[in-house]
Parts: C-alpha cells; sequence; structure tokens
C-alpha cells in the first residue's frame, strides 16, 4: 500500500475490532486475578504481592523493546495475534494448575506477551490512514478500547460471579479468538511497512536512511516522558485511595460502588476520545494536553470535600475527561516527535514504560501516605504532583504539530471514510 492508496474496508472494520477487543485481553484476567488468588487461592498478602509486582516489573522491562520489535516487524498484525494466543494458552495453564510457580510464571508471560500489543495497534492505524488520518483514528480507537473495557467489566464480573472464579479464565480464553480473528483479518497490502513505523512513506530510501540512524530524539521527548511519569505518579493512586475510602464507608455494596466507578470513567472517556481525536486535525496539540494535565490536580483538591461513596466516585467523570485526552495526546505527540525516524512504536514502548513505572511507584508512594498521615494529606499529596506536571508541560514542553507538514499524506485521511473494495 501506498500514502495515497485507501485501505479496504475489510481492514478498517478489523481495526475497530481489535482496538475494541485487545487492550482487555492483553493483561489476562486484570484485576480479578487479585480476587482470585486472595479468595479461592486464599493466598496471603505477600504471595499476591509477589506475583504482582513481578509481573508489573517485566512488563516494564520489556516495554521499550517490544517497541522495537514492533517497528522491526513487517506484519505486525500477526505478532499481535501470536501475542494474544500466547496469552490464552497462559490463561488455560493458570486455570488447571493454579500452583504459586505457575501463576508467577504465567502472569509474567502475559505481561510480556501484552506490551506488544498496544504499539501494535498504533503502529497498524499509523501504516493504514496515514499521518493525516492518524488524529482521528487515535481518537477513534481510544473510544472503541474504553466501550470495550466496559463490557469487559461487565462480562468477566458476571461469569466469576455466576459460574466461579475459574469461569473467568475461560471467558478470557474465549474473548482472545475473535480478537485473534480480527488481526488476521487486517490485509498485509492496507499498512504502509515505513509508514507503520514512523518513517515518512513518501520519501526514497536514501533520503530516509540518514534520519533512521541519526538521533532521533530530542529535548522535546525528554520533557513529554518526564510529564507522562509525573501525571501517572499523581493519577494512578487517586482511585485506589477511593476504592479504600468507599470499602470503609459503603460496607458490601463496596464493589458495586467502585464498578461503577470503572464504567463512569469508560463512558467519560468515549466522547471525549472522539472529540479528541475529531479536533486535533484543527488546532494545536499543546494546548488540548494541557486541559488534560490541568483537570487532574482539581480532581485531586475535589476528592477533600467529598465523604459519600456516590459523590467521590462521580468525580470519576473527571478521571474520563484526563484519561480521554491522555491517551490520545500522547500518542500524537510521540508520532510527530519521531516523524520520519522509524522508531515510532520504540519511542511508544518507552512512554508507556514511564506510564507504568509512575503508577507502581504512585500505588506505594500514596498507600504509604495515606497510612501514616491520612487520606486528605495523601490527596494533597497528588494534587501537588499533578500540579507539578501541569506546570512543567506548560513551561517547557514545547508545540510539537508542524502546520506545514500537517497535511503530508492528507489522501490517506480519506481512509476514514472511504475505504477500497
Amino acid at each position: 500500500m501506498t500514502s495515497s492508496a485507501a485501505p479496504s474496508r475489510r481492514s478498517l472494520r478489523a481495526l475497530d475490532a481489535l482496538a475494541f477487543f485487545a487492550p482487555d485481553i492483553q493483561g489476562g484476567v486484570g484485576p480479578f486475578l487479585i480476587v482470585f488468588m486472595a479468595g479461592t487461592l486464599a493466598w496471603d498478602p505477600q504471595r499476591i504481592g509477589t506475583v504482582m509486582f513481578v509481573s508489573a516489573l517485566v512488563g516494564l522491562l520489556v516495554q521499550a523493546p517490544a517497541g522495537a520489535l514492533i517497528d522491526s516487524a513487517r506484519h505486525k498484525p500477526r505478532w499481535i495475534a501470536g501475542a494474544i494466543a500466547l496469552i490464552a494458552a497462559c490463561l488455560v495453564v493458570m486455570a488447571n494448575w493454579p500452583g504459586y510457580g505457575v501463576i508467577l510464571a504465567g502472569q509474567s508471560l502475559i505481561g510480556a506477551a501484552g506490551t506488544l500489543v498496544a504499539p501494535a495497534i498504533a503502529a497498524v492505524s499509523l501504516g493504514m490512514v496515514g499521518r493525516a488520518g492518524l488524529d482521528a483514528r487515535v481518537g477513534r480507537n481510544a473510544a472503541i478500547t474504553a466501550a470495550g473495557t466496559v463490557l469487559w467489566a461487565l462480562g468477566t464480573g458476571w461469569v466469576g460471579h455466576a459460574f466461579g472464579p475459574h469461569a473467568m479464565f475461560f471467558y478470557a480464553v474465549a474473548m482472545a479468538l475473535p480478537t485473534i480473528a480480527a488481526a488476521m483479518l487486517i490485509r498485509k497490502r492496507d499498512v504502509d511497512p515505513r509508514l507503520a513505523r514512523g518513517a515518512d512513506a513518501d520519501a526514497d530510501h536514501e533520503a530516509d536512511a540518514p534520519r533512521s540512524t541519526a538521533r532521533w530524539y530530542d529535548r522535546r521527548f525528554i520533557v513529554l516522558l518526564v510529564c507522562a511519569f509525573l501525571f501517572h505518579l499523581a493519577n494512578a493512586a487517586m482511585l485506589t485511595l477511593v476504592a479504600q475510602k468507599v470499602g470503609t464507608r459503603a460496607g458490601t455494596s463496596a464493589t458495586l460502588w467502585l464498578s461503577g466507578g470503572v464504567i463512569v470513567t469508560q463512558l467519560v472517556t468515549i466522547p471525549i476520545a472522539l472529540a479528541v481525536g475529531r479536533w486535533a486535525p484543527r488546532l494545536a496539540r499543546k494546548p488540548i494536553f494541557l486541559a488534560g494535565f490541568a483537570v487532574l490536580p482539581v480532581r485531586g483538591l475535589l476528592y477533600l470535600l467529598a465523604d459519600s461513596p456516590a459523590a467521590l466516585l462521580s468525580l470519576q467523570v473527571l478521571d474520563g475527561i484526563g484519561a480521554g485526552i491522555f491517551g490520545v495526546m500522547l500518542t500524537l505527540m510521540i508520532g510527530d516527535i519521531t516523524r520520519g525516524s522509524g522508531h515510532f512504536n520504540f519511542a511508544l514502548g518507552i512512554g508507556a514504560a514511564c506510564v507504568g513505572l509512575g503508577a507502581a511507584l504512585s500505588n506505594l508512594v500514596a498507600g504509604t501516605v495515606a497510612h501514616l498521615a491520612g487520606y486528605g494529606t495523601a490527596f494533597v499529596m497528588l494534587a501537588g504532583i499533578a500540579a507539578a506536571a501541569l506546570t512543567l508541560f506548560a513551561l517547557a514542553m514545547p508545540e510539537t504539530r508542524d502546520r506545514r507538514r500537517s497535511m503530508a499524506n492528507a489522501p490517506a485521511a480519506s481512509a476514514l471514510t472511504t475505504a477500497a473494495p
């Protein structure tokens, strides 16, 4: 496929299905694994913590190499299918032989395989619709993923409740099948391999090669990574603290309140991601992303004023706004910075590692502060970190969108509305 050709309708629909199913499958059974280990297996917190820490650490270490692998892979959808198949196999083994070593190894493999999915979907999106269509496509992907997350949470929770904890594993395996099918339905000719790794598809090989071997990162990328780290250092623990506060106030209905909070966040993320994707081609990147950073300190401070479960979880609306903006704009800014380098997915992997590290440290630091000084102090601390991220982004992060090149690969934008037969 060339940058001027529109991808087939089949490949576009398959990409939609992939965005719907894959991001949930990539984590295995996700947080429900903790419920399985604590309830069904009766493991102590130390064992559970070890499994979650090791698997998270493996995921962090593999993020950047996974992005580099996707950069070099010729047919990226097949790598997605292979990763999902490995995750499904691990789930089957974990469900049938739930020993400590098996679950530790299985969840670690799931963490490693899952790191391939997000950069591969971003790469396929770029290679399919081109740079002019990427803004709307990334917004569409984020909205579809949020809708898939709602179905995943409802389905996994209901299956586990109705048929027992083991059924959650096989539900995830069943959901992996359409994910693999969607990946295999994407036609290789519909994804430009050079554009998919961030190289300019319309540049000749001689012109592109020096850029690929030269230093592709700059000060903008470093600032963006630090801001992403701080954002999630402030953001990740907020829902954890809210969960603990709700648990002390709502009693036996705490699980229902928390499920409602997750669903509220995802339902708000859907229109926000679509709106960001629609307006991003017309506006500068920085003001849009700045709005996402600005929401976070406000949310942290408002938690100080909310005491009832309903009030606490209603503030998840702000989480949905921030998540919808962040998820789209981080990908778009990295795409701007790495343009023509051939290292788009490697950079996405580094960004994901910074996000994961920030989230892991967030829960550790905020949990310690909440234990020593109370929830109020912890929320103030998180709001302060969020304000620092906002300030750094506002003062140090330059605009990344090059308006002079915004219409490059313009014919590919038609792929969002017009598909080849």
